[in-house]
């Protein structure tokens, strides 16, 4: 039982034995039903109190709040969380061609759960998803979940208390460019990065026909003398199937080109990441 369901089923127990109580009054001598009675007042309004506490917390995403307290309660939504990396050489940013469609996008891809997180997806009702499927089969232990929209925000505060999930963003740096071969194992073995933002979209309406929302922590790659020059080198030997470089312009525009009329497909959290916002 989650937090608010206990919440609820305190309030409604609690809740009726003050109700009953108001309407049919315990005999003054009955010290045990007026004791339980002040209990209740102060048990239910501790609650209440706790509910305010949390809409004033989300004051800023009332909307937010209302759609997976309210509207979509009972309603699954598929989360996406993953990050992504701005790799800038000389106003050119890198992208690399996914590895599931016909696209290019920043470096990056879901977080990653560790051992103890079933704690919490037991707790929470959380359902992996098992529609991403990579060369390696089904992709496991991802953060791509479906969660009753009334779990939404206990979900995503556990995220963000970084606790038995993935946390460094070196993982899918080293499989998109270094295993690939597009960087150099032992010059980028090593890698510095700054955290700049995250990026957190609104319920929407997925092709599926289903509710989701997607999640991005984004990163900017920080790099020494030694590896700006073979990020040099790489821009200047030109784009490849593999990957490409592109300006702000032909991100914004996501790969149509007016100036020279051709188009290169660029997936849209690749503007996202770009602009640190949702559209």
């Amino acid at each position: 039982m989650t937090t608010s369901q206990s919440n609820i089923v305190v309030i409604l127990i609690f809740g009726g034995f003050i109700a009953f109580r108001t309407i049919f009054p315990a005999q003054e001598n009955d010290t045990f039903s007026n004791t339980l009675f002040n209990l209740s007042i102060e048990l239910v309004g501790g609650i209440l109190l706790y509910s305010l506490l949390q809409l004033m917390q989300n004051i800023k995403q009332l909307r937010f709040y209302f759609q997976t307290q309210f509207l979509y309660r009972k309603k699954e939504i598929r989360l996406s969380i993953a990050y992504l990396f701005r790799i800038n050489v000389n106003g050119k940013y890198l992208l690399v061609k996914s590895r599931l469609k016909p696209v290019y996008q920043p470096v990056g891809g879901a977080f990653k759960t560790l051992p103890g997180s079933e704690k919490v997806f037991e707790k929470l009702q959380v359902r992996p998803d098992r529609l991403i499927e990579t060369e390696h089969g089904i992709a496991k232990e991802d953060l791509r979940v479906h969660v009753k929209g009334i779990n939404v925000i206990e979900f995503l505060e556990w995220f963000k208390s970084r606790e038995d999930r993935e946390l460094s963003p070196w993982r899918e740096f080293c499989e998109e460019l270094i295993t690939t071969g597009i960087l150099p194992w032992e010059q980028f073995r090593y890698i510095n990065y700054k955290f700049k933002g995250t990026v957190q979209s609104p319920i929407i309406t997925l092709e599926s026909g289903g509710k989701g929302m997607f999640l991005f922590e984004i990163y900017d790659l920080v790099i020494n003398d030694e590896q700006k020059t073979i990020l040099q080198e790489l821009l200047r030997n030109g784009n490849k199937e593999e990957y490409i470089w592109v300006d702000d312009y032909l991100i914004q525009r996501l790969g149509h080109d007016e100036r020279s009329k051709t188009f290169v497909q660029i997936s849209p959290q690749t503007r996202y990441a770009q602009n640190l916002k949702w559209k």
